[in-house]
């Protein structure tokens, strides 16, 4: 079973996955800039997040 903090990790690279679709096969405009830009901040702090969570919880232990 996965658990809750790897979610965090699949968010984060589903993000940039998308990203990188939208900036493959979509053409140069501002709304379509924005929406990339909206999935990578979400994938980094997805990230950050993870990483937060994991050394807390290797301090615990």
């Amino acid at each position: 079973m996965v658990k809750k903090k790897e979610n965090l990790l699949v968010l984060g690279m589903l993000c940039l996955i998308s990203a990188f679709i939208f900036e493959m096969f979509g053409n140069a405009n501002l709304v379509l800039d924005v929406v990339m830009l909206l999935f990578i901040t979400i994938a980094i702090f997805s990230n950050a997040w993870y990483l937060v969570l994991s050394s807390t919880d290797q301090k615990k232990k």
